[in-house]
């Protein structure tokens, strides 16, 4: 509750999901209570499961009495969106894309607080700490850097920021990294194209790969990248000693424990191998 209550101060739009099938927990109505203290963000409501409701005569009073009962405790009118169900893990992508697109078109009210105060919500967390004073220290001052859009005003170097459950703190060093998932370079679009439908969500196992200024990448030559011996390779890249390794590790059919395990010694020509 208390990430909740931090996320709602910094959030320009609150995604509640409601389960249809159970209705309102707890949880929901102590967030909007609290939002009331520290201020409302924009709240919308999204109804799920409701593929386990069969009937659809007691889907229709379900639906009518949850709005009602989402509107006494937000405000007439406010937004509430359905999702019917899940196919294999997923919602249904037009639902998603009508969720999306209201939330694209939607404006938000700017607060004079946010505007004027520098905050960052943390996307990816690194510690950079030197891994022999941690050895020697574990309870060392640690090196943390952390990745994220700031928002609001401007953060500067040598500034005071608060973490959250955590203190004060003094910033040592500010980097302006590449936009992971910059905007399409022509503003006015309906939709858009496969290469701008980017998928930047770093600690979460899913997305492509994170930009920024310590990462190291090895390139293996594309998708028609081929083995070195391969009959139907068409295209091939230039034999580097580079491309040579790279060829010599994908292609490698134990671990190298195994190999330790089988792998022999001779000590003389005539000497059998131990």
């Amino acid at each position: 509750m208390n990430m909740m209550i931090d996320i709602a101060k910094v959030a320009d739009l609150a995604l509640l999901l409601i389960d249809a099938s159970f209705g309102f927990e707890m949880e929901i109505f102590e967030f909007l209570n609290i939002c009331q203290v520290h201020g409302f963000p924009k709240i919308m409501g999204v109804l799920t499961h409701l593929d386990l409701l069969k009937d659809n005569k007691s889907l229709k009073k379900t639906k009518k009495r949850l709005k009602n009962r989402f509107w006494t405790e937000v405000y007439q009118g406010a937004k509430l969106f359905y999702i019917s169900g899940i196919s294999h893990g997923h919602y249904p992508k037009t639902e998603i894309h009508n969720l999306g697109r209201f939330i694209s078109v939607a404006k938000f009210r700017p607060l004079a607080w946010r505007s004027s105060h520098p905050y960052v919500l943390a996307d990816r967390i690194e510690d950079l700490t030197d891994a022999e004073e941690l050895r020697q220290n574990p309870k060392c001052d640690r090196k943390v850097s952390f990745y994220g859009y700031v928002r609001g005003a401007n953060v500067k170097t040598n500034s005071k920021i608060h973490l959250l459950g955590v203190g004060d703190f003094e910033v040592k060093e500010i980097s302006k990294l590449p936009d992971p998932c910059p905007l399409p370079e022509k503003e006015k679009k309906r939709s858009l194209n496969e290469k701008e439908k980017l998928l930047y969500a770093p600690m979460c196992g899913v997305g492509g790969v994170m930009y920024d200024k310590d990462a190291v990448y090895i390139d293996l030559g594309g998708s028609h990248h081929n083995k070195k011996g391969d009959e139907d390779s068409i295209q091939r890249t230039e034999e580097t000693p580079g491309n040579e390794l790279l060829s010599s590790l994908s292609g490698m059919q134990e671990t190298i424990d195994a190999k330790m395990a089988s792998s022999k010694l001779s000590l003389f020509k005539v000497r059998k191998q131990i």
